[in-house]
This record gives C-alpha cells, structure tokens and sequence, in this order.
C-alpha cells in the first residue's frame, strides 16, 4: 500500500503526527513512501516519536502508541486501501451470513435462497386449524387464513406457537387473528432483514498485502 504526505493528510492525521511523517519524508528523498516499510520505521523510532507525541497534545496522538495505533488501523480502512485508485478488486464476495462466493450473482442468489427459505419455514410455522365439532365431539380440521376466510363456522382454532413449541387451542376467532397479525409481522421483518442484508467485495491494495471488505453498491 502506498502512501503520500496528502494521503496522510486526507486519511486524518493530527497536525503533531504530519510533522514527524513530513522529516521522514524529507530526509528518504521520496514523495511515496510504502506503509508497510514506513510502518517498521516508526517503530524503530519509539523513543522520538515519543518526544514528538507528547507535545502534540491531541488526544488518542498523544503517545507513540496511540499514534502507532492510527497509522496500524490505516491497513483496514477501506478509504486508504483505495486511494490511489490501483487496488484490486478481488472476485471474493461475502454474504451477511458469512458465506463466501465467486461471483456477485451467486452470492445474490445464495440471499435470494436463504430468505426464502427463512419464509417457507415461517409459512409452516404459523398454520392455523380452524376446528367443527361433529357427532359425539368428532372433530374434523381445516387449515384456514384468518385474514381471508370467514371464520364464523368455526368452534375453535389450534395452532403450533412456534416459540415455545407448543400448540395453544382457543375458542376465541378473535385471538386467532391476533395471533395470525403478529406472525405477519414476521414477514415482514424478513423482507426488512433481506433489503437490509449487505454483500461484501474483498479489496485488495496493489502488493496484495492488505485486504478489506467494501459494501456493494445497489445498481
């Protein structure tokens, strides 16, 4: 990865740190420095840096450590890895869920799959039977939805609260419907978690050292 004064400078650096890193600069002869080589140089530096540090008087560049510590959290800033614009973007992409793909399309195909999965089992889940008592308290069942069918002929509903994996029997039309609301709700957390679901391209800087993973862009 390289580095510049100016990539210093963009990146954040406190004005104590850009003055140390401006000697150093000066004194190799360069207007690019590697990070990695720049970084084994801080650190054999530590005694100065410390001088220069504790005079800076900014908190977190205060010490040698803290300022080490910045220039360290550089290699995972995706806005640094990219900066000269000659990173490499890697045909690695990476799911929400940790899954690892080749191209973005099977990993769009992999969500894709996965929630629709997460839908179907949640579809099984919250089935409820609508119950008519027959001759000598037969009952005879039938899979209803309370938000579409009339459930005036019917005695009783069951069904299995998924939860606490248990079937809860009532009488009452209108708590099977109320029950059949907050499951709805459930879909609709899944259609959120899947708009919401990020896919990640790894980045790569241009001596494929340091890698860092950088959201996709919609579109």
């Amino acid at each position: 990865m390289k580095t510049s004064l100016q990539f210093f400078k963009d990146m954040g650096v406190c004005d104590g740190a850009y003055a140390v890193l401006e000697r150093v600069f000066v004194q190799a002869g360069v207007t690019e420095f590697d990070y990695a080589q720049g970084y084994q140089l801080m650190l054999g530096m530590m005694d100065q840096l410390e001088v220069d540090a504790a005079q800076s008087g900014e908190p977190g560049h205060d010490t040698a450590q803290g300022w080490l510590q910045w220039c360290y959290d550089l290699r995972s800033r995706p806005e640094a890895i990219m900066y000269f614009g000659d990173h490499i973007e890697d045909d690695v992409f990476r799911t929400a869920d940790g899954h690892l793909h080749e191209t973005l399309e099977a990993a769009r195909a992999h969500d894709r799959s996965r929630y629709a999965e997460l839908r179907r089992d949640h579809a099984a889940a919250r089935v409820i039977n609508g119950v008519r008592f027959g001759e000598s308290g037969a009952e005879t069942w039938e899979v209803v939805d309370p938000a579409r069918d009339d459930l005036a002929g019917f005695e009783a509903f069951v069904w299995h609260d998924s939860t606490t994996g248990l079937n809860h029997r009532t009488d009452c039309a209108a708590e099977a419907v109320a029950f059949n609301g907050e499951q709805a709700k459930v879909l609709d957390a899944i259609d959120d978690a899947q708009r919401a679901a990020r896919i990640e391209r790894r980045i790569t800087d241009e001596s494929g050292v340091f890698s860092v993973w950088v959201p996709i862009k919609d579109g």
